[in-house]
């Protein structure tokens, strides 16, 4: 039997559009062994994942097996998570780096982590949320030609990141489509220096100009059309303390960066998001700088 932890993910962090990603201490916990036959598949979600073929972590299992050569049995899978499905915390992401460490191991471990992150990125479609996954950190990510590749940085200093989360939920592929093909060089420009300034703020363990460097003209004032409050959430988070403040992901999770000097930041914006006609949750996690862990027990 193999363990498999896998850490919830926020990505794009403002102007990191497909690029930037943090691990977040909250998981993914998998325990999947082979059989003499067939599939089964246990899982502790009220979300709707299916229990057959379809299933997202037997599908990145099977595309390990294939890529290797490996010949599969019969597969119990057994997932516990606390990742929420569908709100832009990386539940996908999550499934697909635990199902392929555990299917690397059971065949052999035939594969480096970076033959995985490339398997996984193709599975994916992008880096952002699949490589904080599988490495932990603050991560950089850039692919090019079926390979990507990557920075982990481990984000020390006591930043926690906040997420509200709402009870309702915006389609990745329909938040996807809606945005535009091209960009202007202005929005290009700005989303590239903030990029750049918000790797480098992290990197130094500093929190000024957090907020500047999460600006974005990417994505993000298309996707909160989809999302209610959007504008009321982020601002009442910079009044809370935030240092920082963005979409995770396509959303419609909205995450803070928050110093832990912050100490009344979830009863603050607990009590503002009961206010509102949406149900929210506010969930405080520290970075996790480890990334996925797996055993063979």
């Amino acid at each position: 039997m193999v363990y498999v932890r896998v850490p919830a993910t926020s990505a794009n962090m403002g102007p990191g559009f497909d690029s930037l990603g943090i691990a977040l201490g909250l998981y993914n916990t998998l325990k999947i062994s082979e059989t003499d036959s067939g599939l089964e598949i246990y899982n502790n979600s009220r979300d709707f994942i299916p229990n057959n073929d379809k299933n997202m972590v037997y599908r990145a299992i099977c595309r390990v097996f294939d890529e290797v050569g490996y010949t599969k049995k019969g597969l119990k899978i057994v997932q516990n998570s606390d990742i929420p499905v569908t709100r832009g915390l990386g539940s996908s992401s999550a499934c697909i780096i635990g199902g392929m460490l555990a299917a690397n191991a059971l065949s052999g471990r035939r594969l480096s982590y970076g033959d995985i992150l490339d398997l996984a990125v193709s599975m994916e479609g992008h880096p952002d949320n699949v490589t904080p996954a599988l490495f932990g950190g603050f991560c950089v990510a850039a692919e090019e030609n079926g390979h990507t590749t990557y920075v982990s940085n481990k984000i020390t200093g006591g930043m926690k990141i906040a997420v509200m989360v709402p009870d309702f939920y915006v389609s990745t592929k329909t938040s996807r489509v809606s945005l535009p093909e091209y960009v202007t060089l202005e929005n290009a420009s700005y989303n590239i220096s903030r990029a750049a300034l918000l790797t480098s703020i992290l990197l130094s363990g500093k929190t000024q100009n957090l907020r500047t460097a999460v600006g974005d003209k990417l994505h993000q004032d298309i996707r909160k059309t989809n999302i209610p409050h959007y504008d009321e959430i982020i601002e009442k988070a910079y009044d809370s303390g935030a240092c920082a403040a963005y979409l995770s992901g396509s959303g419609p999770t909205i995450a803070a960066m928050i110093s832990d000097k912050c100490v009344n930041f979830k009863s603050r914006m607990s009590e503002f998001l009961l206010t509102l006609d949406k149900k929210w949750k506010c969930m405080v996690y520290p970075i996790d700088n480890v990334g996925a862990i797996l055993k063979v027990i």
